[in-house]
């Protein structure tokens, strides 16, 4: 049986409108059981902004955006995480430029001389497919096994995005570092499926109560990490609250045969440091959340510590 037809949502980043015009009319007129809706900026800057939102399915991204280079503005998608298909298409025919496209990432590459609504749905379609599929790898490399939550190494690249964006845009970010109260005692009494039940519930309550745009991860052991963009840690305050909370109340219970079915009392504490205030590294930046995790340690456990220097 054919999937049903769907709409595919295009951006099209290009400085002249009769080029959109064009493309608009060859993702009509193509016979895709798809149809498509397809929206139109002309910036770099504007570009990368929508690119970032994330809320299309393919980016179609001209060589020459006026004076910015629709080149770099592909490489720096790649760098925010963009893993949605990235087509560049261009007026001029040159292999160096094909290469370079294709080395950093594109999915396509496009002459506008040969295009039409055949060569752009089917560029599109392959594009979409390849997409899905590395998402499938590239999810393997940089999820946690046994909770679902990002590893370290996509943390650090979303930290180090963050920096450069902070930057540009003068605004501030938030990390949370937790641990689960007492883990050791609770892996020691109820034994390890158990304390593998506590991380698993714990990493739910991280994605299920975060916005969409932080970044929750397991640090390592019973270790997680939240970056909150575009948030000061003032404000981070009362997210970290708000997971505080949502973890003391988890109804959860032993799983060892072994012996008599018994309530599992879970808490986090929680260490808050925010950029740039406390650091504009970001291995410096964990660390002053590490040692504002160890004081809301120091004060009793189930704490939200804001780091002071």
């Amino acid at each position: 049986m054919d999937p049903e037809p769907s709409t595919v949502r295009v951006l099209l980043i290009e400085d002249d409108e009769d080029d959109y015009i064009l493309i608009r009319e060859y993702l009509r007129e193509s016979d895709s059981p798809n149809t498509f809706s397809t929206d139109w900026v002309q910036t770099y800057q504007d570009g990368l902004k929508e690119i970032e939102r994330g809320e299309h399915d393919v980016y179609l991204i001209d060589h020459f955006l006026g004076a910015d280079s629709g080149l770099e503005l592909l490489k720096e998608a790649v760098k925010a995480g963009c893993q949605d298909p990235l087509i560049i298409i261009t007026g001029q025919s040159r292999r160096e430029i094909d290469h370079a496209a294709l080395k950093a990432g594109a999915m396509d590459y496009l002459e506008k001389g040969n295009l039409n609504g055949q060569v752009l749905e089917r560029s599109i379609r392959y594009a979409l497919e390849q997409t899905r599929l590395l998402k499938q790898i590239h999810n393997l490399a940089v999820r946690d096994a046994l909770t679902g939550l990002f590893n370290r190494r996509e943390l650090h690249r979303f930290i180090d995005y963050e920096i450069i964006k902070s930057k540009r845009y003068h605004h501030s970010f938030s990390i949370l570092l937790m641990d689960v109260d007492n883990f050791k005692e609770i892996n020691d009494r109820f034994g390890h499926r158990t304390g593998d039940e506590v991380l698993t519930r714990v990493a739910d309550v991280l994605n299920t109560s975060m916005r969409a745009c932080d970044l929750p991860c397991r640090y390592g052991g019973d270790e997680f990490i939240v970056v909150l963009p575009e948030t000061p840690a003032s404000q981070a305050i009362y997210g970290a609250e708000r997971l505080r909370k949502a973890v003391e109340i988890l109804d959860i219970h032993s799983l060892n045969n072994e012996m008599p079915i018994e309530k599992v009392t879970v808490t986090l504490s929680i260490g808050i440091a925010g950029y740039p205030e406390d650091s504009e590294l970001s291995d410096r930046l964990i660390e002053q959340a590490d040692k504002a995790l160890y004081q809301a340690k120091h004060l009793g456990c189930n704490q939200v510590v804001q780091y002071t220097p």
